[in-house]
C-alpha cells in the first residue's frame, strides 16, 4: 500500500535523503493535498494557481499566479 498526499511523509523521505531539515525546505506545489502534506512535514510552501483557485491553495505560506512572478520572499525566509 502507497502512501499519499496530504500524509507528509513523501516531503519528509525526500529531506531526509537529500540531507535537509524540514523546517528548510520550501515545497512548490499546486494542489491543496500537496500543501497540506508539506505544512504536515513543517514545510514553508509556495502554491502556484496551475490548478486550483488563490482560496482553495489558501493555506500556502505563498501563492503565485506563475514560478515567473513568485513572491521573493519565498526565497528569503
Amino acid at each position: 500500500m502507497s502512501i499519499k498526499k496530504p500524509h507528509p511523509e513523501i516531503y519528509l523521505t525526500t529531506a531526509a535523503k537529500l540531507g535537509i531539515i524540514p523546517d528548510e525546505c520550501l515545497v512548490v506545489e499546486d494542489a491543496v493535498n500537496g500543501i497540506e502534506a508539506a505544512k504536515a512535514a513543517g514545510m514553508k510552501c509556495l502554491a502556484v494557481t496551475n490548478s486550483f483557485s488563490r482560496h482553495e491553495l489558501g493555506k500556502a505560506d505563498w501563492i503565485c499566479d506563475s514560478l515567473e512572478d513568485y513572491p521573493r520572499e519565498a526565497l528569503d525566509w
